[in-house]
């Protein structure tokens, strides 16, 4: 059987922090599946140094009959979503004024030109199925609470909306998704999260939980 893909996306404007706890719950989501005797391989993606512009509504994907017309870096990042449909995805966003920051917000309004074939018989791309694909979120706010829910909130409504199958860390006392906090004093380190010992805790299990679950949609056996 083919290997099961894992993709991560963090869209901190800085290869740090948040992109530490996406990059933590991919590799948990690879172990587990290699734990279990399948190949697997991760796809980690970072919007740092990324122009991702939002979007302006202009309808023109549904003029031109193409994906997003926009000409920026969105398309080269989100077609690691599409082609092929990954088995798992991590969403990772720092905490910006107690929710996901501009760049994370810009990737997620684009992502409408992927599935104008419900609106559009006409359109000629498919609405991707990601009915099969497992997926959850992380984050890290400057304080332990930070905002950090709302952003996981937002991450996850667009996950769900899209059909993914949602998952939580795990029943060993995880949460809707992986906050990590950066140590308060300690927030101006790039690598601060990895002092937070229950953030990368909670990275750790939701990987495994998506790994799990990727398996199961995939037709495999645990």
């Amino acid at each position: 059987m083919d290997k099961l893909r894992f993709v991560g996306l963090s869209s901190s404007p800085r290869h740090a922090n948040t992109e530490i706890l996406v990059e933590k719950a991919l590799l948990a989501a690879k172990e587990e599946a290699e734990n279990r005797g399948y190949g697997a391989e991760v796809v980690l993606l970072s919007l740092a140094g990324k122009k991702i512009q939002p979007c302006i509504n202009c309808d023109g994907c549904v003029r031109k009959l193409s994906y997003c017309i926009l000409k920026d870096d969105w398309l080269e990042v989100v077609k690691n979503f599409v082609d092929p449909v990954p088995n798992g995805v991590v969403l990772g966003a720092p905490v910006y004024f107690f929710n996901v920051n501009a760049q994370m917000r810009a990737f997620m309004e684009r992502w409408t030109s992927l599935v104008k074939a419900i609106w559009h018989p006409d359109f000629p791309h498919p609405v991707p199925d990601w009915t099969r694909t497992a997926a959850g979120a992380v984050t890290v706010g400057y304080d332990r609470n930070g905002g950090q829910e709302t952003a996981l909130s937002t991450m996850l409504h667009f996950l769900l909306l899209n059909k993914f199958v949602t998952v939580a860390p795990g029943h060993e006392g995880g949460y809707v998704g992986a906050a990590g906090w950066q140590m308060g004093l300690e927030g101006a380190k790039k690598d601060a999260v990895l002092a937070d010992d229950e953030g990368i805790k909670q990275a750790v299990m939701l990987g495994r939980r998506i790994g799990q679950t990727a398996i199961l949609l995939s037709g495999r056996t645990l």
